[in-house]
């Protein structure tokens, strides 16, 4: 048996919970390259992908922060600050207008923070941004998706906000639900009843939102199963479109994990609480698209994603946003901790055409291969492998895979890898086994250095 299928089957033996691979590398490897220039990557970009770009564009301010939020984000409500946050996010999409146009937009991804606060104004200004940048845009997009809290759902449909999004292309709102219990609520640090999130949702489809998203998190702090339960049960009642379900993970750069003794890997108990869910989600019709999400919609239910895990480029826009290319990741204008110093920062150098990379991470072909098999083992099609790379990297996956079909995590038909039902419930400790040395040893760097209080 080789090493990596040694690792993956004892760390599924002792039920570790690793944490959720959305991106490869991981953003704690990224590592500070100031002499690498934004457009020279998007150029090299060309030898990669030439038609498809997607956008992420990042509003790091919320009403509140919650306690285990480790994103790039600031509890801010200053109106004023945030009109000159936009007008630099404006600038930076005009800086881009040579990448944005020669490519067709596929996806556009709002996210946080609470972009749901944005004021409708504001939003307006990102959409005239973009039909400078790029006349077809609306036809040619297939998920135009923002972030929200339920509190922020309620309040925008209050006034003409959700109208505005809804009316400029929105069509996927993915909202942050969490629990339907007040205590877990309270917990989180929202203050909110529990019936603002069932409000939130029946709201988004009474709008005919095209994909009403929620999530929910697992193991929150004194909640039960019992309580995990009644909050699965509660969502699939309500029948959001689809339906993601998380592990907690309190990392050192969230507020609860800056206290040494908060640091908290989910429990190996999290298997039996997924394997719950999963049933009752199954059971009202869903289907199972990754280890996190079910949706009921025939397309998928998270397209910026499944554009992403194939490669094709993401453009970030804003402080604390992250691109994903061929040629290298990266991150600009923002870092741990979050500070409104940074927020400016950002600002005078977007007005001024000075956005520049915070820290990135070069990729090489083996890295290009990894992200491949890292993100994809849902639908790893070695034809599309042998195409890029040809067979020279096949030593890298080949008996490891074929050891997982012998234990039953892995199926192969014709030239396609996929995971089984169980490994659909081990996937993160699947994935993390072909992460490169590299990019562990630096993520856990990162991770180290992160001074407590």
């Amino acid at each position: 048996m080789d090493s990596i299928s040694e690792q993956i089957l004892n760390n599924i033996k002792n039920r570790a919970v690793p944490s959720y691979l959305y991106a490869y590398p991981t953003r704690g490897a990224y590592q500070t390259q100031a002499d690498i220039d934004i457009f020279d990557i998007w150029k090299l970009e060309n030898n990669y992908t030439k038609d498809v770009i997607n956008l992420y564009i990042h509003f790091p301010f919320c009403r509140y922060k919650c306690e285990y939020c480790n994103l790039y984000s600031i509890a801010c409500s200053d109106i004023a600050i945030q009109d000159k946050y936009t007008d630099g996010l404006v600038k930076q999409i005009e800086s881009y207008h040579d990448v944005i146009a020669s490519r067709k937009i596929k996806t556009i991804f709002i996210g946080g923070g609470t972009p749901m606060l944005m004021s409708s104004k504001n939003f307006l200004k990102i959409i005239d941004a973009l039909n400078s940048a790029s006349s077809n845009w609306k036809s040619e997009l297939e998920e135009f998706c923002i972030e929200a809290s339920p509190d922020s759902i309620v309040q925008a449909s209050q006034t003409e906000q959700l109208s505005c999004l809804l009316d400029n292309g929105i069509n996927r709102i993915n909202v942050g639900i969490q629990s339907f219990r007040e205590v877990d609520i309270k917990n989180m640090g929202r203050n909110y009843s529990e019936n603002i999130g069932i409000t939130a949702i029946r709201i988004m489809q009474e709008k005919k939102v095209h994909n009403a998203s929620a999530d929910l998190i697992a193991g929150l702090s004194r909640q039960t199963i019992e309580d995990w339960i009644f909050s699965v049960k509660e969502m699939v009642i309500l029948r959001p479109n689809t339906i993601n379900i998380h592990p907690l993970r309190v990392r050192p750069d969230s507020i609860l994990g800056q206290n040494r003794n908060n640091i908290k890997n989910p429990s190996s108990d999290y298997y039996d609480w997924y394997e719950v869910a999963r049933q009752i989600i199954l059971n009202y019709g869903y289907h199972q698209e990754t280890n996190i999400r079910f949706t009921n919609l025939d397309e998928d239910g998270y397209r910026q994603q499944y554009y992403q895990f194939r490669s094709y480029p993401i453009l970030g826009i804003g402080a604390g946003a992250r691109s994903y290319t061929n040629v290298a990741d990266y991150i600009i204008g923002g870092g741990y901790p979050s500070k409104l110093s940074q927020i400016d920062s950002y600002i005078e150098r977007a007005r001024n055409g000075g956005v520049k990379i915070e820290k990135a991470y070069l990729m090489t072909d083996e890295e290009r291969l990894r992200r491949l098999l890292v993100l994809n083992l849902y639908s790893f099609d070695v034809d599309i492998v042998h195409a890029k790379f040809g067979t020279r990297f096949d030593d890298l996956f080949n008996d490891t895979l074929n050891t997982l079909i012998d234990h039953g995590l892995v199926k192969k038909e014709g030239h396609i890898y996929s995971l089984t039902s169980d490994g659909f419930k081990y996937r993160d400790i699947i994935s993390w086994g072909f992460v490169s040395k590299e990019v562990k040893r630096l993520d856990d760097i990162f991770y180290n250095s992160i001074q407590f209080v």
